[in-house]
């Protein structure tokens, strides 16, 4: 195995180097699973970059284009147009439950290897307003601003002061995560309910119409009942 396997005779078999040994499916999977976990940002990021049509689902051909970007940035050759269309049906065969033939946002979110959800360590929260009103967006614990402001700076990825586009997507996606396992639903909210949510939080607390969460608005998010 090392002799025909271990290219650079280093005598590891490196990531490409097993990628060769294994069925497509399988070394593609590998690829996968060697990148660094993604924060729900970006993988919002990524889902709303490669579902071009934003049918709120990525379709063979957006599959295909987002592996071909990942061969590119892991800077693993050229690869052909047959082997992209084997890799995409292995990926499906795999990762597509309902068999639609394609990926919706919880079928990708098993392919994609991310990071714990950031809002499980503030367990059962509301803010400090919820606490006298009743149970707020996270529960029943008060939140503290000291805490408020962790959650806003960890969102606030591009530290511009507000929350917006993909940020605010990762940070309902997490969210509507952590109230399910809360009731103990334990599923990933679809792309259509992000984006319901997103509206109606815009629509509600953008109180200056810019089109982004303030400090001040993303407050009210969290502390309204």
């Amino acid at each position: 195995m090392m002799a025909r396997y271990d290219q650079n005779k280093d005598g590891k078999i490196e990531m490409r180097e097993l990628a060769e040994i294994l069925p497509p499916e399988e070394s593609f999977l590998v690829l996968f699973r060697s990148q660094q976990p993604l924060s729900s940002i970006e993988f919002m990021e990524i889902w709303r970059r490669f579902d071009s049509d934003s049918s709120g689902f990525i379709e063979v051909n957006e599959l295909k284009s987002f592996m071909k970007h990942l061969i590119t940035k892991n800077q693993l050759g050229d690869i052909s147009d047959d082997k992209l269309d084997e890799y995409a049906k292995s990926i499906l065969k795999l990762f597509d439950a309902n068999n639609d033939g394609k990926l919706e946002l919880k079928e990708m979110a098993k392919l994609l290897p991310t990071k714990e959800n950031f809002l499980k360590q503030f367990q059962k929260i509301t803010g400090q307003s919820g606490a006298s009103q009743g149970k707020g967006i996270l529960g029943q614990k008060t939140l503290t601003r000291s805490e408020f402001e962790r959650v806003f700076s960890y969102y606030d990825k591009d530290k511009n002061g507000t929350i917006e586009g993909d940020e605010l997507n990762g940070f309902l996606k997490d969210l509507m995560e952590h109230e399910g396992n809360e009731k103990r639903l334990k599923r990933i909210p679809t792309d259509s309910e992000i984006a319901a949510l997103a509206t109606q939080i815009m629509k509600s607390c953008d109180s200056d119409g810019d089109g982004v969460l303030s400090v001040d608005e993303l407050h009210r998010v969290i502390c309204r009942t």
